[in-house]
């Protein structure tokens, strides 16, 4: 793809406009982006999947009959799969962000696009962001998490309120390099215009939600096997949604200024 075709991040637009440039970047992207997040994330997302359901479904049994989690706690191997299960979960979470993160800086720089390839993008490509942003980058991502959680688990409402400044904060981290920094950074840009904030955050995990459960619906329960693959699919599928979140934030950015 020549430079003057390469869609342009760093500019306002509207919602629509987001979403649009959204399916134009897959369109043109998705065989090199879906193939970076398929090694760095479907691995991870698979392991996460195939440990946590039997769990998940034991406690809630044990839960249910027993009203605490004693004989759940006291089985090592399971507290050890679980703990395993929710580690995966988070790392895929983790990678997805950071390559999607990644691939964009590159898409957006003059050099040869991001693509996993010998010639193009290899894993030697993706080290330097480790050692540059690695860090930062995965001290955001359990800021995020934690602070969205406690939201949703303690409130609700505060849950709702922190979800689209924590969806941009793993991105402006790589321009801070601050995780403190890019907390009320990202808080202040979701004011400039919450409307649009909350309208494609949200608009996103929803189409995703409906998604799964459109799939899910097609695959019987029973089958383990291939609800273990939907749901790792699908982890990786959810992760493009920071396309539009970077798009977001760009046009966040540049509203910001014109104030």
């Amino acid at each position: 793809m020549d430079n003057s075709q390469k869609i342009e991040f760093n500019k306002i637009r509207s919602t629509s406009e987001i979403f649009s440039d959204y399916w134009r970047f897959m369109k043109e992207e998705w065989r090199s982006y879906c193939l970076v997040l398929g090694v760095f994330v479907l691995p991870f997302a698979f392991l996460g999947a195939y440990l946590q359901p039997d769990e998940l479904l034991y406690a809630f049994t044990t839960m249910e009959e027993s009203g605490m989690y004693n004989e759940f706690l006291a089985d090592d191997s399971l507290v050890s799969n679980m703990l395993l299960a929710m580690l995966s979960s988070f790392v895929a979470k983790f990678m997805g962000m950071f390559v999607s993160c990644a691939y964009v800086i590159k898409y957006m720089s003059n050099e040869q696009q991001y693509v996993l390839s010998k010639e193009r993008f290899g894993i030697d490509s993706f080290l330097p962001f480790i050692s540059q942003y690695g860090l930062v980058a995965l001290l955001a991502t359990i800021v995020m998490t934690v602070s969205v959680s406690f939201g949703f688990m303690l409130f609700i409402i505060p849950g709702h309120i922190l979800l689209p400044p924590m969806s941009l904060l793993v991105y402006d981290v790589f321009i801070t390099k601050s995780c403190l920094a890019s907390f009320s950074r990202c808080i202040n840009l979701c004011k400039t215009n919450w409307r649009q904030s909350f309208g494609v955050v949200f608009m996103c995990y929803i189409a995703i939600l409906i998604l799964s459960m459109f799939l899910g619906g097609l695959i019987p329960s029973d089958n383990s096997v291939a609800n273990i693959l939907l749901s790792s699919v699908m982890t990786v599928v959810s992760e493009t949604v920071m396309i539009p979140f970077i798009l977001l934030y760009y046009s966040l950015a540049n509203q910001n200024m014109r104030l």
